[in-house]
Formats: C-alpha cells, structure tokens, sequence
C-alpha cells in the first residue's frame, strides 16, 4: 500500500468503515511512514475536537408549554356545539359534516416547517464551523510540523501543474506579488476527508494558507472569522470555494482576498 492510497483511505479508517484487510494493510504502512502517520493522527485528534466542539441546539424551555397551549384552545374551539341544521323540504336529509380542525393542522404544518427550518438552519451553520474549525487545525499543523509546503516555488507556472494528477480538479493558481502576497508554493490537504489544494503566500514574515477545492455540493457564502489571534475569510467564485487563513490583521486578510477575486484569470 502506498502514500496516495493510505491517504484516501484515512477517513473510512478513522470512521471504522474499513475491512480487516484493508485496516490491516493502511496499519502497516502507518508503522514505517513517518507522514502519512502524522496525517492519519492529525485526523484523529481533529475527530475529538470536532465532536467536543459541536454545537447543541436546545429549544426554549417555554415552546413545549406554548405549543400545548395552542392546541388545547384549537381543540377547544372544535368542540363548540353548531346550531342544528334546519330540515330540507323533502323528507331525504343530506348529511352535513362538519371538520372544525383546519386551524389546529394549519398549527401543526406551521411548527413543522419551524422545526424544518430551524433544523437546516442548524444543520447549515453546524457544517460552516466543522469546515472552519478543520482549516484552522491544517493551518497551524502546517507552521508547527515545518510542512508548509509540498512544492517550494514563487512560479505559479510551476506550482500549477504540480497538481495535475495528484486532485482530480486544476486548482487556480494565481501570483500576488505585485499587490504585496508573493507566492511560496503549495500543498496537498483534506477538508471533510475531500483533496483539497493548500496555496501557501506570504506577507512580510507572515505566511497564508489558501485552501481551494470544488463547490460542487456545498456553495460558500462570503464569511469571515477570528480566532486566537488568526483570520479567516471564505468565499466562493466561479465553481470554486476559497478560504484563506493568516495571523496577518483582518484589513490585510480582506486585501488578499479582494486581489484574489480581482485578479484576472
């Protein structure tokens, strides 16, 4: 088994998805590769956090109390007596039914779409923070491990085809230079367990993390972050989702991100 296969099986691995042989064979090669057994731990310790860090969402204590209560008065107001009808002329009386529950599934199809909305809502900005929080922890392994990059190069020409064949998408590769983000290379990264490209860029003694793969399922809208010191910033554009990640002020992350988006392709 070698690196490229290991590396696409760590996920299923790390989620116990993997048969004996295959978890076998990925073992073995974990005890003589020094990197992919880095990474395989980096996921696991990325896996806590993760699980630690999920958000809860609690619904007020009070709703139970208020849903009850408009129910009973719905329920109430059905049981209201109706006058009796008058007689028809002939001696044949047409049945009259009578269903006063309009109001009380009007109610019901109300809080069920509230709870469908609140649940995608959740469901939304749950998925939004797991991204942000994996980027954040791929940022900073690569300072502290002195991986930043997997292909050292200030040529974008050079750094470009250096993908081919290792994603199965060509990510944009764009030198700033001239607006003061020089280019340093690249790497290969996993966000979601998906291939991602990693672009590394420097800004004085400071170093960026661009992290770029298809927006093929999920469409980042505009969003910036802070934490401890670092910034965020992630957007989407012409088929691509983009985030960049630097410890450089949150106005100078923005100018990054705005020649990015500027720059001519």
């Amino acid at each position: 088994m070698d690196c490229n296969e290991t590396r696409r099986l760590l996920e299923a691995d790390t989620d116990g998805e993997l048969d004996l042989v295959h978890h076998l064979d990925l073992a073995d090669h974990l005890r003589t590769c020094t990197e992919c057994a880095r990474q395989a731990e980096a996921l696991r310790a990325r896996r806590v956090a993760l699980r630690e860090a999920m958000p809860r969402f609690t619904a007020p204590p009070d709703l139970a109390d208020k849903i009850r209560a408009a129910l009973r008065a719905d329920t109430a107001a059905a049981v209201v007596p109706s006058p009796p009808p008058a007689p028809l002329p002939s001696t044949t009386r047409a049945p009259r039914l009578r269903w006063p529950l309009g109001n009380l599934a009007a109610l019901a199809a109300s809080f069920a779409l509230a709870l469908f909305i609140g649940f995608t809502w959740g469901q939304g900005r749950a998925h939004s923070q797991r991204l942000f929080d994996e980027a954040f922890s791929d940022h900073l392994r690569s300072l502290q491990a002195s991986h930043l990059t997997d292909v050292t190069s200030t040529d974008q020409h050079t750094v470009k085809p250096w993908f081919a064949g290792r994603l199965d998408f060509s990510p944009p590769v764009i030198d700033l230079a001239t607006a003061g983000f020089p280019l340093a290379g690249g790497r290969l990264e996993q966000l979601e367990g998906h291939p991602t490209a990693a672009l590394v860029f420097h800004r004085r003694q400071h170093v960026i993390n661009l992290f770029i793969w298809p927006a093929t399922v999920t469409k980042l809208s505009l969003r910036r972050e802070e934490r401890d010191g670092y910034q965020a910033e992630a957007w989407s554009r012409e088929g691509f989702n983009f985030l960049a990640i630097s410890d450089i002020p949150a106005e100078e992350l923005a100018q990054f991100a705005e020649a990015l988006r500027m720059h001519p392709r």
